[in-house]
């Protein structure tokens, strides 16, 4: 394997591919092509899920003042990044299942391709982590000093916004600003510093802010700006447990192809990895129109605007 990614299509397959659903100690094989029609109508489900519930979130952000939080502003930017998910990530992972499955040659287009859905897919989904970062250490940041944190000038948090953007953008494009990097140096630097380490922010965040929450609800149980902040808290905790279940195997898996080539490897499993952590795009609409009031009004109201009209003329 002569070329270097941290995602399994170009890391896996920069070969011919073989006849055969999948294989072990190294060869890999190509998955086949009943799988990969089965698949990609799963596919497309979600990919049309994130697309307009992510869309509706935006939408709603953009026309409901109330919606205009800090807090917002990040699951704003969470929002867009994983309709870049649905949009352009899973179409492109669709079209190189099935270029595998059909047997054609890994020509120099293709590669090209696969290495441009590699940057858009690490780039969406560093900026989905980094944006869950972002939200647990601002309701942290609320919770824990919410005097500060209401006299915080706005361009702070654009600031931040800005970052994450950025980084992720950064940490996308390294394997073409440092070519000469090993593949294993670089799956792990991903995997430590954009995932590991902001699981980690993530986790102790929420943990000191339902330290802290529980001990004010003690002390003053009728207190309701504490409770919105705590319903606030365990929607976002609710989204980052998704996204926990959701890329955990995607990760692990990557590890062990990478550090472990001879290890039994099935394109079934990485089918359904993929498949799961692309669903958790179209999970957090779900989420929020569940779980935060404000959303799911204007939920309502949008989709009355759309289909409204449409549905009209059949109550007559």
């Amino acid at each position: 394997m002569t070329d270097s990614t941290t995602n399994f299509t170009l890391y896996l397959n920069t070969s011919q591919p073989t006849s055969g659903v999948g294989g072990g100690g190294g060869g890999f094989g190509v998955p086949s092509k009943e799988s990969v029609i089965l698949a990609c109508f799963f596919y497309t489900v979600i990919a049309l899920v994130a697309v307009f519930g992510n869309f509706m979130v935006v939408t709603a952000f953009f026309i409901n003042d109330k919606l205009r939080t800090v807090t917002n502003y990040f699951v704003l930017g969470l929002a867009l990044a994983d309709i870049l998910v649905g949009a352009l990530s899973v179409p492109l992972w669709m079209y190189i299942l099935n270029y595998y499955a059909d047997l054609r040659p890994m020509d120099l287009r293709f590669k090209t391709l696969n290495e441009l859905y590699v940057a858009l897919d690490n780039f969406a989904g560093i900026s989905s982590i980094l944006h869950l970062m972002a939200i647990s250490m601002e309701r942290y940041f609320c919770v824990g000093w919410a005097v500060k944190h209401r006299n915080t000038k706005k361009y702070v948090y654009y600031i931040a916004l800005f970052l994450v953007w950025f980084i992720s953008a950064l940490a996308a494009s390294i394997k073409h600003t440092i070519p000469c990097i090993k593949t294993t140096d670089l799956v792990l630097l991903t995997f430590v510093v954009f995932f590991l380490l902001p699981l980690t922010v993530i986790i102790v965040s929420y943990a000191a802010i339902w330290k802290i929450a529980m001990t004010r609800m003690n002390n003053n149980p009728s207190k309701r700006s504490l409770k919105r902040e705590i319903r606030t808290a365990t929607t976002i905790a609710f989204v980052i447990g998704f996204f926990l279940i959701a890329w955990t195997p995607f990760f692990i898996t990557l590890i062990v192809v990478v550090y472990c080539p001879t290890c039994p490897y099935n394109w079934s499993a990485t089918i359904f990895y993929k498949f799961l952590h692309y669903s958790n795009s179209s999970i957090n609409p779900i989420v929020y129109g569940v779980r935060i009031p404000e959303f799911r009004k204007t939920f309502k109201f949008i989709l009355r605007r759309i289909y409204g009209p449409i549905l009209a003329p059949c109550r007559n």
